[in-house]
């Protein structure tokens, strides 16, 4: 009863709380119509001379609501979410015995590398040419941590690295890694994040290199990733609060193994970090600190020039912007103090073609070059042209010939090195090609029959010539490497498409039927690699690839069987 008593005053004291509000007279409200209150009644009642009466109205009115309610509604729908999941959490609370063995599987170290995922690095299906799968790395396949090897076989690893892939890409000093290596390897952490990610990195690129050259390299593939894996444990603090040479370093080298991954943007990414640390510390400049020793400045240039290679070389080949200005460095090429001849000419020579690969970009496939007319970009593609040419004529003894490379002998390192800028010419070589605008055909190409324009080639052609001798490269690749193999499918295919559009313009060539034999192990390739659904999702770039090559291979056959069955007295 108390209750509802309470309840009744709480209603009487609201109804007498409710404001009242009258709007208009009974008449007026009745004729719907505006009521003019005066001292004498409203000015319609007074004209119509009717009784004026105002019977008082109380509006019902919802109390207002507070400001960002459903904000809040939102907050406390989500607090009775989390606290259900600790509910259901706290039903099945671990014993004391499984936090012990929690605690000595998983060390604190263990929790750096969270956020490292390495799902970019995909599995890779291989058929007779690479008869070895590299493993799908997923962060359930990966242990938290890589363990390091013992500081023997580590040192062997070490040697490797520095005999082989460093010796003609420079991007550690031998010296300072080696001195580093003794004073700290015992004692290595992610605590020095620097020196941690640098050690890592020369491993991977160790075993990597060790996997070329194993009947099963399976093994090394996984120590490989683990050991990458590691260094991607302590990326935020390399980008973040380790501004030194050897955090340079090891983003560096981090991208350069993802540069042979399904998907090129994790790679791109890490450059473009390198680099923004490497201007940060004014590596792109050469007077930047007149305190340092020559020794000192040569170890900041050569870093400098390995990033700048990769910051070109992505760009070129994903259509994307680089990070490093031309016009905004003025640092020298690397000196023959360290160096043995030969390994300092390739060097600077793969500086000279990123040079050129910047170039390239800049003017042909740049936001401003796309607004220029076709003319415009054929005149430069021929200022290019011209560029690449004479950087070819500089490099002749730097790129191989077919004899040396398809010998059937394991290809040595400098042999590898070499391919690869033989590879990057010809990428770069087709996209220039690509604009330049049709030659003038000279009066004896015009005077030939129909037969004979199509069965033979157009003056100019060197961007079908150098692709024959691409092409064949892919029969070079080592076994086993898929990361050879992603690095240089863009140059690949720009050969076999090169080819086939060739093919379809002069189907009766006498090189037609070669042609296509040349082009056919690439093919195959592109279809082995599509057969992993997981591969075939991470690199758009693959299909891509796979559609237009199928597509072309179609039309250029097509073309040899039409007009190979056309009678003789129709081509004349």
């Amino acid at each position: 009863m108390e209750r509802q008593t309470d309840l009744r005053v709480q209603l009487n004291a609201e109804e007498e709380e409710r404001p009242v509000i009258i709007r208009a007279c009974d008449m007026c409200r009745k004729k719907k119509i505006r009521c003019e209150p005066t001292s004498q009644g409203c000015g319609p009642c007074t004209k119509y001379g009717t009784r004026c009466h105002f019977t008082p109205i109380a509006t019902k009115r919802k109390p207002r609501r507070p400001a960002g309610f459903r904000y809040i509604a939102q907050l406390e729908q989500r607090l009775l979410g989390v606290e259900a999941l600790l509910e259901d959490r706290s039903l099945g609370k671990p014993t004391v015995t499984d936090i012990n063995r929690r605690k000595k599987q998983t060390t604190p170290v263990a929790l750096l590398n969270t956020a490292a995922d390495l799902s970019t690095l995909g599995g890779y299906v291989t058929d007779g040419l690479w008869p070895h799968p590299a493993p799908e790395l997923r962060p359930a396949s990966l242990p938290a941590l890589q363990p390091l090897p013992t500081k023997a076989f580590a040192q062997k690893l070490v040697e490797d690295m520095f005999s082989n892939y460093n010796k003609y890409l420079p991007l550690f000093d031998e010296e300072d890694f080696l001195t580093e290596f003794h004073l700290k390897y015992e004692s290595s952490s992610p605590r020095d994040a620097g020196w941690w990610a640098c050690l890592n990195v020369v491993l991977s690129i160790a075993h990597r290199l060790r996997s070329i050259r194993a009947a099963d390299p399976t093994q090394d593939h996984n120590l490989a990733y683990g050991y990458v894996h590691n260094a991607f444990s302590v990326i935020s603090e390399l980008n973040v609060s380790d501004r030194s040479l050897s955090a340079v370093q090891a983003l560096a080298g981090m991208a350069c193994i993802l540069q042979g991954t399904p998907d090129p943007a994790p790679a791109a990414m890490l450059v473009a970090a390198a680099l923004r640390l490497a201007q940060a510390m004014n590596l792109h400049r050469e007077c930047s600190s007149p305190g340092l020793t020559e020794a000192e400045a040569e170890k900041r240039r050569r870093v400098f020039w390995k990033v700048y290679i990769l910051d070109k070389d992505i760009s070129l080949r994903t259509g994307r912007p680089f990070g490093q200005d031309d016009d905004e460095m003025d640092v020298r090429l690397p000196s023959s103090s360290s160096f043995e001849d030969g390994n300092l000419g390739l060097f600077n020579c793969r500086i000279g073609l990123a040079l050129v690969q910047g170039q390239v970009y800049k003017q042909l496939y740049s936001v401003r070059a796309g607004r220029q007319t076709a003319a415009q970009r054929a005149i430069a593609a021929q200022e290019l042209s011209t560029l690449l040419s004479y950087w070819k004529s500089s490099a002749q003894s730097y790129l191989p010939e077919d004899s040396t490379t398809l010998s059937g002998l394991p290809l040595s390192g400098e042999m590898i090195h070499k391919v690869v800028l033989r590879l990057t010419y010809l990428h770069c070589l087709t996209m220039i090609d690509r604009h330049l605008a049709p030659m003038a055909q000279p009066s004896s190409y015009l005077q030939l029959s129909m037969s004979e324009r199509l069965s033979s080639s157009p003056p100019g052609s060197l961007c079908v010539t150098e692709s024959r001798k691409a092409i064949r490269l892919v029969e070079a690749i080592p076994q086993g490497d898929c990361a050879c193999v992603w690095m240089l499918l863009h140059a690949f295919f720009a050969a076999a498409s090169s080819m086939l559009i060739n093919l379809s313009r002069h189907p009766l060539s006498p090189d037609a039927t070669s042609d296509l034999d040349l082009v056919e192990p690439f093919l195959r390739l592109l279809e082995t690699l599509a057969r992993d659904s997981s591969t075939l999702s991470q690199s758009e770039e693959l299909a891509r690839m796979r559609r237009t090559c199928n597509r072309l291979n179609f039309e250029a056959k097509e073309a040899i069987h039409l007009f190979s069955t056309m009678p003789p007295a129709t081509l004349a």
